[in-house]
Order: C-alpha cells, then structure tokens, then sequence
C-alpha cells in the first residue's frame, strides 16, 4: 500500500501553494495510512530515533495540556498534531526504500519553486502576476509582492523556510544527470533573496539572511568566507539604495524596536508648544522587535506565571482576549499554551541545533555533497526554532513546511555520512 500514496508527496510543493487545505489532506491521509502499515508491515524500527522519542514526549505534554485547559477544544489541536511526526517518519521512510524518490521530488520541487520565482518577478516588474493577482501596497505607497498568495503576506515564509529544500533539489538533479550546479545555485541564492526582500517580511527577511550567514561562513577557507559575505553585502546594498522606500521600511523596524531614532515630527498642541513627538507616531521606548510583540511576550509570561505545568492549552490564548490570536513568538505560545516541561523540550532542541551549527562552522570538515545537504537542513531547523517573531505555532500549513526537513534529515543521518 505505501507504494500507491507514497506518491502523493510528489504532490506537496505544488499544495503548498494553493493554502493549508490540500497540503494538510496530504499530510493528514499518508499519516494516518503510514500508521496503519507501520503496525502491518512492523515498521517499528523507523522510529528507534531521537527525533520521534522527543517528538512523543512533547506530544504527551501538548495532550496533557489540552486535559487541563479550561477549554477542550484544544484537543482538536493536540492530538492532530502525532501527523506532523508520522509524515516525518514517513519521508524518512520514503527517501531510503524508493532510491528514485528524492531525484523526482527534487523535480517537482525545483519546478513549483521556479514557477514561484518567475510569478514573483513578473509581479514585482509588471504590478500583476500570471494569475492577475495585483501587486500589494502599503498606505504609505510602498509596493511588496505576495505572488500567488494575494492579499496574504506568506511568500517571504514560503521562499525562505523552503530555501534549502530548493537548494537540495538543485544538488540532487545535478548528481542524477552530472552537472555541475555551482553557478546556477549562485544565480538562484541571488534571485530569491532579492525576492525575499521585495515581499517586505521582516522574519522572512531575517531567516534568509542567517541561513546564507551560516552557508557562507562553512566555506572551508577565510578568502570564500570574506568574498562571499561581501558579494551579499553589497548586494543588499545595491537593492536598497535602488529602492529608498524599502530602505525606509527595514528601517521602521529598529525604530520600532526603539534602536533607531525615527526624529521628531513638526507638532503644536492646544498651546501652540512644540510636543516631542516620533515622527510615525513610534512608541517612545525598547521594545522586543517592537511594542506589539512585545506586549505579546509580557502578556504570555503573565498567564504563564499561573499556568506553570501546563500552560492554558493549545489555542487557547486567543480565548483570554490578550489583544491577539496567538503570541507570534513560539517560545512565548508554547510556554503559555503548553507549559514549562514542553518548553525545556523546544529549548533543549534549539541548543542541539545550535550546538550542531557551531560545530559546522568551526569543527566539522564539508567534504561531500551529502554533507552540504545534511548542514542546509540543520541551518534551517537552528532558524526554525529561533526566537524571533513566528506565526502560529499550530498553524498547519506553517508546521508542514517546518517539518519537512526533518524527513531527509532523519534519511541522512541513517546513510551515517
């Protein structure tokens, strides 16, 4: 049976696209299915790993959660969540029976995001993609593509969350017809980070950003870490003093965060005296990424505070009515929503990874293409888990996108490279 919906993970890249519903029926049918033959075929071995032991542990919290929380809807949330680990599995399982599959899959995904990057630039370029879907604009004037998203602000998430599978499938179809990809994954890095800014996502932005850092700073030698940062650099450079309002935009971030100083606007009050007022109306202060997330964190430490063990339950947060649905920090939700035990699982993950992405850029030697693949998906899960601000924690077509990577990680680290 797995090798009739196996097949269906073919169709993910293009899925993921079009919304949550169909990436999700993905997901949710080959996990459901691939539980089903786990105890048919005895596929238990598959899961003798780290991942999916600290998976079940955080799993049991995240359930426990939802046992105490004044609100049960939250089980609607918990225990659907065993499919983002089962889908993990599964891909694992994928990637070492069926030789064929990450050649294919590496097609499909090169072909969906290169269809993204073309639609992004006609966008940008002719303030309309293939679809017609108009370019976005901010009160202000400022334009920032969106694609085949509309009016939401997720391609930035999409391009840079998925950068090192693309990277991946570059590498995978260059060993299947022995060609030489170097310069073509130059032009690539290049095109989507420009995109990447275009579509004005601060987080995308910053996700972006660390990965190259981290892909940079491996090169072997000072001269290709010193040449590389420094081609980035002035691209960035050129992009921004090519489009000053853009510039202004990343700027208003480190105004709200209170590093920068916006300066004061022309303002007389009812007494005809100067008020200091920030120009655009800035919160006076130092904030977390800016006011907003910041009373966001302050808010989800305060409930906490009350809910030590096991949080208020998955989703529950927006039900307290703290100024927003969830706390875009997914430190701050899972310590609010799921408790400290879950939390000290995402910590003790995040310094695996960031222990893991200290040794590649100063122990560890990248000889093999398989090493290259094996760093990109430690990068991106490092950046995954990182606090910076995030959206839902279960947001599912989010979560899918996140545990992709685990499946070829969980493949890589079985060929024991």
């Amino acid at each position: 049976m797995i090798s009739y919906y196996y097949k269906l993970i073919y169709f993910l890249p293009l899925a993921l696209v079009t919304g949550p519903f169909f990436p999700d029926l993905i997901v949710s049918v080959c996990s459901v299915l691939f539980l089903i033959d786990t105890f048919r075929l005895k596929l238990f071995s598959y899961y003798h790993n780290n991942f999916f032991k600290f998976f079940m542990i955080f799993f049991l919290f995240l359930n426990l959660s939802s046992i105490f929380a004044e609100n049960l809807i939250s089980f609607k949330y918990s225990l659907g969540y065993i499919r983002y680990g089962l889908f993990s599995i599964l891909l694992f399982y994928t990637l070492k029976n069926y030789s064929n599959f990450k050649y294919n899959f590496s097609k499909v995904f090169f072909a969906v995001f290169l269809f993204i990057i073309i639609d992004g630039y006609i966008q940008y370029f002719f303030g309309r993609n293939i679809f017609l879907f108009e370019v976005q604009k901010y009160y202000g004037g400022l334009e920032y593509v969106t694609s085949v998203f509309g009016e939401e602000k997720k391609l930035g998430s999409f391009l840079s969350r998925l950068t090192p599978i693309f990277l991946i499938s570059i590498l995978y179809i260059g060993e299947q017809y022995k060609l030489k990809t170097n310069f073509l994954t130059l032009i690539f890095i290049s095109l989507l980070f420009i995109l990447i800014l275009y579509t004005t996502e601060r987080t995308s932005i910053v996700i972006m950003s660390t990965f190259l850092i981290l892909v940079l700073l491996s090169y072997q030698t000072i001269i290709s870490k010193i040449t590389s940062l420094t081609s980035l650099a002035f691209l960035v450079f050129i992009v921004l003093i090519i489009n000053p309002e853009l510039t202004e935009k990343l700027k208003s971030t480190f105004y709200q965060m209170g590093i920068l100083h916006p300066g004061y606007a022309e303002h007389l009050n009812n007494n005809n005296i100067h008020d200091d007022i920030l120009k655009g109306n800035y919160p006076r202060g130092v904030f977390i990424f800016s006011k907003f997330y910041h009373d966001q964190i302050i808010s989800s430490l305060i409930v906490f505070k009350d809910n030590i063990l096991f949080g208020i339950g998955a989703k529950n947060y927006k039900m307290l009515q703290l100024g927003g649905w969830h706390p875009h920090n997914f430190h701050a939700q899972i310590l609010v929503e799921i408790g400290i035990f879950a939390y000290l699982i995402l910590v003790s993950t995040f310094l695996l990874f960031f222990k893991e992405t200290v040794k590649i850029l100063f122990i560890k030697k990248t000889i093999k293409q398989e090493d290259v693949i094996k760093n990109f998906i430690i990068f991106i899960i490092f950046i995954n888990l990182m606090p910076i601000p995030t959206g839902d924690f279960f947001n599912n077509w989010l979560n899918i996108i996140i545990y992709l990577p685990i499946g070829f990680l969980l493949y890589l680290n079985e060929k024991k490279i």
